[in-house]
């Protein structure tokens, strides 16, 4: 019993130390002093600024039109028609809380006159930016793969568009 009374002592004291034993002994400047007491608990992060989450919209689906461009919205994506040219938009259409979008998709240049059989789609990787205010919306075309931008476009939610394809 004699042993048993001032281990427990010792594990009693430890157990109500000031300080958590899982808790890591740093002074609140940094630097471990010679001699310096661990009592004083170690300083808190300050208070980090974090930016607010982007809220994403989807866009009304369906057709939306302008001058020299028709598009069609889906739940999936969308399909432009130009007039010597054809895209894709490759994933949802959705926008932030201030309008904008950034899309990936293709675009495929025509021509006029017939299509060969053996003939290969002429189809570049494009990006899709702008932004949409209301019913309507402002669309820039860039080809990545080389940075070419073909145009900027102005469509409106349920206009007929103004396409006329190549002959």
């Amino acid at each position: 019993m004699r042993r048993f009374l001032p281990s427990s002592l010792l594990m009693l004291a430890a157990a109500c130390g000031s300080q958590p034993p899982t808790s890591p002994e740093i002074p609140r400047d940094g630097a471990h002093a010679a001699g310096a007491t661990h009592d004083e608990q170690p300083a808190r992060p300050g208070t980090r600024v974090v930016a607010p989450r982007s809220t994403v919209q989807t866009v009304s689906l369906g057709a939306w039109g302008g001058v020299h461009v028709s598009l069609l919205l889906t739940a999936t994506g969308g399909t432009l028609e130009y007039d010597c040219a054809h895209g894709t938009i490759d994933q949802p259409f959705v926008i932030d809380s201030a309008g904008r979008f950034q899309l990936a998709g293709t675009h495929t240049r025509e021509h006029g006159g017939p299509i060969r059989k053996d003939e290969k789609p002429d189809t570049h990787p494009a990006r899709y930016d702008g932004a949409v205010d209301g019913d309507t919306m402002t669309l820039t075309v860039t080809l990545t793969d080389s940075n070419e931008v073909l145009g900027t476009f102005t469509l409106t939610r349920g206009r007929m568009a103004r396409v006329v394809k190549c002959l």
